[in-house]
């Protein structure tokens, strides 16, 4: 049996907000291999990022050794732009190679968190102020969030038809709740300004950066699950191609999650693939 949910269009927006600092990373502490754990469910890193934030790629470092480590069925990075060290979509001049990464959602969670300073990361939770970590405790965060049990499975397919993606999410659970889910929309391989330790560099590839938040950033989109119960949602998004934000279809990517309270009960990434590529591997 299957609840059916239509869900709206998503629409983004950009907003800047003045920041405070970077973090130091230092060398030794920058990422500590941990073992093996048996994965209980995808877990969400959020990584609070910014162009102008010099520490920066060291965490994206990080975030790529953890993947290696538990493998992106296990682990879903998200690159989050925001603060006072973050550039914002409305200062994007692609005749200049200005281009900014920094959206009104983006900074929304980032405020949420109560994150002044970057590079931070949150590990499987949502609007929890306090609930940052610097990237050397990345590690054991995401280990100990794999071992968590969680009664909630959710699955996702993301189709394009001209400029129009279409995300179909399943979700059930073994246990009757009220929870939310909330789709986001993440780019890979964009080229654009970093500053790093050694300097700026211009060409640089900016992977699982937030492009879109579907859903109100606090609230989601509500779902009332029954035991056993399989609840369908579908999620209409128009990609954007504009004078501030032009996005790579071949290399988009949906990511969608449950979230109950401020707790991320599980999540899926999946590729955005053109309805033709979709429907000839079914």
């Amino acid at each position: 049996m299957k609840k059916i949910y239509k869900a709206t269009l998503c629409i983004g927006a950009a907003l800047a907000v003045i920041g405070l600092a970077s973090c130091n990373i230092e060398p030794d502490n920058r990422f500590e291999l941990l073992p093996d754990v048996k994965s209980e469910r995808t877990v969400l890193l959020m990584d609070f990022t910014g162009q102008r934030c010099v520490n920066c790629p060291e965490a994206h470092e990080v975030m790529e050794e953890l993947v290696k480590q538990y493998g992106d069925t296990a682990l879903i990075t998200v690159s989050i732009h925001a603060g006072g060290l973050a550039t914002s979509v409305d200062r994007t001049n692609f005749e200049r190679n200005n281009i900014g990464l920094m959206i009104a959602q983006g900074q929304e969670m980032n405020d949420a968190f109560g994150i002044n300073q970057w590079p931070m990361g949150v590990v499987d939770r949502i609007n929890a102020k306090g609930a940052a970590l610097n990237s050397s405790q990345w590690a054991a965060a995401v280990r100990s969030a794999l071992a968590v049990p969680t009664d909630v499975r959710i699955t996702a397919t993301a189709t394009l038809e001209g400029d129009n993606i279409t995300v179909k999410t399943e979700t059930v659970s073994e246990s009757d709740r009220d929870c939310a889910l909330q789709v986001w929309v993440v780019e890979d391989g964009i080229q654009a300004r970093q500053e790093t330790q050694s300097g700026r560099v211009d060409d640089y590839i900016h992977n699982n950066v937030l492009r879109d938040v579907c859903y109100d950033v606090n609230s989601g989109w509500s779902l009332s699950l029954s035991k056993g119960v399989w609840a369908e949602t579908e999620t209409l998004i128009q990609s954007k191609w504009t004078d501030k934000e032009r996005w790579n279809k071949e290399n988009l990517s949906i990511v969608a999650f449950i979230f109950q309270g401020t707790d991320i009960l599980n999540a899926v990434r999946v590729p955005v693939k053109a309805a033709d590529s979709a429907d000839s591997q079914e």
